[in-house]
């Protein structure tokens, strides 16, 4: 009997414990794009506004470093399922150029950033990151790794 008393005692402390850190649980819902400025603001950061159309908003924060300034793009993407961050490189290497070889090799270095040209023929690197449960801790940590990307492969994509 006394057996039973106490695993009735533990499970109700477990629902109760399981109860009580579930209600502490952050919320995964898709950041919109005014928070997604907010939490660049909390940050400490100046953000610029590159984009005010509704629904393509994108915001810019300059980090400057001793060897680079690196100004990161911000922005919501239209599915609602990313945030994109991204870093204009320039203008894209020649087709031929072996540059371009080396910074597909790179690619591999660097995941889950990646080095792409857009359609208009500007080289970047850009960083998707899942927009759901995004605080401002992993905000600062994916663009922590995306700038140190940008500095470490500077050598390649500024030739």
């Amino acid at each position: 009997m006394k057996r039973k008393s106490l695993v009735t005692i533990f499970i109700t402390a477990m629902l109760i414990g399981i109860g009580t850190s579930c209600s502490y649980a952050q919320g995964c819902d898709p950041l919109t794009s005014a928070q997604l400025k907010e939490k660049l603001i909390q940050l400490g950061n100046e953000v610029k506004d590159i984009n005010t159309t509704p629904g393509k908003e994108k915001y810019e924060v300059k980090y400057t470093t001793s060897t680079l300034n690196v100004p990161v793009g911000y922005e919501v993407s239209g599915s609602k399922n990313f945030v994109w961050l991204t870093v204009f490189l320039g203008a894209a290497k020649a087709d031929t150029s072996l540059t371009n070889a080396t910074l597909l090799k790179q690619n591999f270095s660097i995941q889950p950033c990646q080095f792409y040209i857009t359609a208009k023929g500007n080289l970047m690197l850009g960083l998707a990151i899942e927009n759901r449960g995004l605080t401002n801790a992993i905000l600062k940590r994916h663009t922590d790794k995306l700038v140190a990307d940008v500095i470490s492969t500077a050598s390649i994509w500024q030739q």
